[in-house]
């Protein structure tokens, strides 16, 4: 090897991902201070609950521009997280005698709202619990008039066309697949029974009884201490919902790590209350998930682990507990860039971290060299533009994504593993670019 062609600072960062990757001398501390010093986000707030002692770690700012540090009391929206308390409210209605999950989901709806069928199988609650209701993830007449606050203006009218003129592609039942549309309708249908909005159950029946005081639908409250929502380093507005929005069961809290630590603690409990009992029955694996098992709303994995995450316009969340070491962790982000895994490590050491990398500063200069349009094949190509003194690339049929410089020629993307890598031609002038991902390597031909 001629170290001699080594760029020094691509040596600098590759020690320092060889040292993160193999963990040496890491501590707790290190780990989670990292993910704001490599820029994948611009603040985290990290609860463990461990031993009967909860630890809090707070890094980074809930406001690039006004620079307000994130602390334990700081309010993320929780994305999808927000599907367990959804679950766990179904599972106290049934301990009620209010609902059973064997029941039909239809029994519940207005006359006018027809579930579709299949085979002369129907939708159960149970299936809408487990993501096996055959719906498709979104309804296909999902058009927010906003698209950066897309759930508010989704209303009963809206559902009940959808619902009443779709057609499942395979019966109810019969496969996993992950759908807000199946988690809001079982929210909406918790509403119907209960005759109450999804923002005034959810305080009765969860928040409350837990001294949960922070946490609620985001856009019904004042939210003074919310963090700003990042997705490639640009704010992301907030995303909010009423009472008359019907899809809030899928995804419609925010909360703190002061907080959803009650809610994780109570979870580990195993006492005869309503609420515990309720719970439990949420955590029992219920069918297969891919590679996991599935309870109501919860994940199970490597058959200890029960675990979400959520996902917003700006936020990512992980909240996750192991019973048999009477362990819980929650992690909230205000970026698109998520930390699951550092959420499943935080549980088990031995599950990896993904390696990170810190970004360098390349030249403005070399950057617009970088502009322009590659064709990996006639019918995809990758547009490569330069904005504020950053690198974004967008590939035919898919959105735009930042790049972040590894070296003077290598880029890497934050949202999946990829990279990309520029060439030049013996007049130094660019006139490739290599795309890296999934283990395959995609060349193309600078054309404009």
């Amino acid at each position: 090897m001629n170290f001699k062609s080594i760029n020094p600072k691509s040596l600098i960062v590759a020690l320092i991902t060889f040292s993160f990757q193999f963990g040496f001398a890491q501590t707790i501390d290190e780990k989670i201070k990292q993910r704001v010093d490599f820029q994948e986000t611009p603040g985290i707030a990290i609860a463990i609950y461990e031993n009967g002692k909860v630890t809090y770690y707070n890094y980074g700012v809930m406001n690039v521009q006004s620079g307000e540090p994130v602390s334990a009391k700081t309010l993320f929206e929780i994305g999808s997280i927000t599907k367990v308390f959804t679950t766990s409210m179904a599972a106290m209605l049934s301990l009620e005698n209010k609902l059973s999950f064997s029941d039909r989901a239809q029994k519940y709806l207005p006359a006018k709202m027809i579930l579709p069928e299949k085979e002369g199988k129907a939708i159960t609650i149970e299936h809408l619990a487990t993501a096996y209701s055959g719906l498709t993830r979104m309804p296909l007449n999902f058009s927010p008039a906003d698209a950066a606050n897309p759930y508010i203006d989704y209303r009963e009218d809206a559902l009940t066309a959808f619902l009443s003129n779709c057609e499942l592609t395979r019966d109810p039942g019969s496969q996993y697949e992950y759908s807000n549309l199946g988690m809001g309708l079982l929210g909406y249908i918790l509403t119907r029974i209960e005759e109450k909005p999804y923002p005034k159950l959810v305080v009765e029946r969860i928040t409350k009884p837990l001294a949960m005081n922070e946490t609620f639908v985001s856009g019904t409250q004042r939210e003074k201490r919310l963090a700003t929502g990042y997705a490639e380093n640009m704010p992301m507005k907030a995303w909010t919902w009423d009472n008359e929005s019907v899809l809030t069961g899928a995804g419609g809290l925010i909360s703190n790590t002061e907080d959803m630590m009650k809610f994780m603690i109570a979870q580990l409990k195993t006492d005869n209350a309503q609420l515990s009992k309720a719970f439990q029955l949420t955590h029992t694996a219920r069918a297969e998930a891919g590679a996991m098992k599935i309870g109501y709303g919860w994940h199970i994995q490597n058959e200890h682990i029960v675990w979400h995450n959520g996902g917003t316009g700006g936020f990512r969340s992980f909240a996750g507990f192991d019973k048999t070491k009477n362990k819980a962790v929650v992690i909230l982000t205000n970026s698109t860039a998520g930390a699951d895994d550092l959420g499943f490590h935080l549980l088990d050491p031995k599950l990896e971290l993904k390696v990170l990398k810190k970004p360098i500063v390349i030249s403005e200069t070399i950057l617009k060299e970088y502009v322009g349009t590659y064709e990996i094949m006639p019918t995809f190509k990758i547009e490569v533009t330069l904005e504020k003194g950053n690198l974004s690339i967008q590939a035919t049929g898919q959105p735009k994504v930042a790049v972040y410089p590894e070296s003077e020629t290598k880029f890497f993307l934050k949202i999946v593993e990829a990279q990309i890598e520029f060439s030049r031609d013996a007049n130094n002038k660019v006139e490739k670019l290599t795309l890296y991902q999934g283990g395959a390597v995609m060349p193309g031909k600078k054309v404009k």
